[in-house]
């Protein structure tokens, strides 16, 4: 799975932080916290500080390196030798600069991938400001950072601190780690993909970097009324996918947590393009880690060319006699256009999205 990067202020650390850090480890074999010497706002740590607490909060970890840096992140990583940047999300304001971020980043150096964990429900609400300005009204901020920073912003004397974040344990075992070999490096790629686009085999293909198997899920999803059928959308995925090694197509019904695990997969893999599908896909990735909280949720950013991409979009342009070349495989638009010349689908209107019947044709609709 090779190493990721997780950069930051971190001005202070919060169990947040160590919370995405431990996650992570049981998908990367090595995670590089960067410590940047610039904030975003006048620090109250020096860069040395925030990496001392780092390191003394990870201590008990062998798969964390802790390493001031400064300049473009995407510069240290790839002189890091990483394969992915490691970020995490809270809320929709997050996102919005996170996909600036990601695009950015892309541009500058598109080998380096940035993948997304969404922050665990207990600490969505807390933030490095938020903590020091708790402390700095006297408010009690134990359980929220590690207790060497907790000694700190309460301007105790420093003292040897547990490695273990303070307050309660998580319910999930956060911290636990696995052994190397016993780390499963599958991750399941779950869609209704009705059908496959361009986008979707970018999201594959950029996961192989990282991933040593990507499974393919695709989805019975009745309730979507598909325009394809399960065994066609199978194919197309298939055929999408067959110039790519190491991965599999599965067709599943049933809870995809549930695939997942029998499938040895040490997470879900997702795709964002827009605010609206991070709305979703939060609820989607926090019900996921509530039912099975070995089970990370990875985002990756849709790739600047496929943004405005989505299976939808692409019917409802066939679905018109548009010209949908080059964003979908070959096999797709073929088919696609085929039920479009045989009047084999319903007429759609692309800003409505599809309609509630579906864009198949009816027995007994007209000709």
């Amino acid at each position: 799975m090779g190493t990721a990067l997780y950069p930051g202020s971190f001005d202070p650390p919060t169990n947040g932080h160590l919370s995405l850090i431990r996650r992570a480890c049981r998908l990367f074999d090595r995670i590089i916290v960067a410590v940047a010497d610039k904030t975003p706002k006048p620090a109250r740590f020096s860069q040395e500080e925030r990496c001392a607490m780092l390191r003394e909060a990870l201590a008990d970890n062998p798969q964390v390196e802790v390493a001031p840096f400064s300049g473009l992140t995407v510069a240290y990583a790839q002189e890091r030798g990483v394969s992915a940047v490691l970020r995490g999300m809270r809320a929709v304001s997050d996102f919005e600069m996170e996909f600036q971020l990601a695009l950015m980043n892309r541009r500058l150096n598109h080998r380096i991938e940035t993948v997304f964990l969404m922050t665990d429900y207990q600490w969505l609400y807390i933030s490095s400001t938020m903590v020091k300005g708790a402390a700095a009204h006297g408010a009690s901020i134990e359980g929220l950072v590690p207790a060497g920073v907790a000694r700190r912003l309460q301007g105790a004397a420093p003292a040897p601190a547990s490695p273990v974040p303070a307050g309660p344990a998580p319910a999930e075992e956060e911290g636990r780690l696995l052994p190397a070999e016993h780390r499963a490096h599958a991750v399941v790629y779950p869609g209704t993909f009705d059908p496959v686009t361009n986008g979707h085999v970018s999201i594959i293909r950029r996961a192989l970097r990282f991933f040593d198997r990507v499974v393919v899920a695709v989805a019975e999803n009745a309730g979507k009324n598909p325009l394809f059928s399960l065994e066609e959308r199978v194919a197309f995925v298939r055929d999408a996918t067959a110039h790519l090694k190491r991965v599999d197509v599965i067709p599943y019904c049933g809870l995809t947590v549930q695939f997942a695990a029998a499938h040895g997969a040490c997470a879900m893999l997702r795709g964002l393009r827009a605010t609206g599908d991070f709305e979703y896909e939060f609820q989607l990735a926090l019900m996921n880690r509530r039912l099975q909280a070995d089970l990370q949720t990875v985002f990756l950013m849709t790739d600047y060319r496929w943004l405005f991409v989505s299976s939808s979009i692409v019917k409802a342009a066939a679905s018109h006699g548009g010209d949908i070349a080059g964003l979908v495989p070959e096999l797709v638009r073929a088919r696609l256009e085929e039920l479009y010349r045989t009047g084999g689908m319903n007429q759609s209107t692309p800003c409505l999205g599809a309609p509630q019947s579906g864009y198949g044709r009816k027995p007994g609709d007209g000709s």
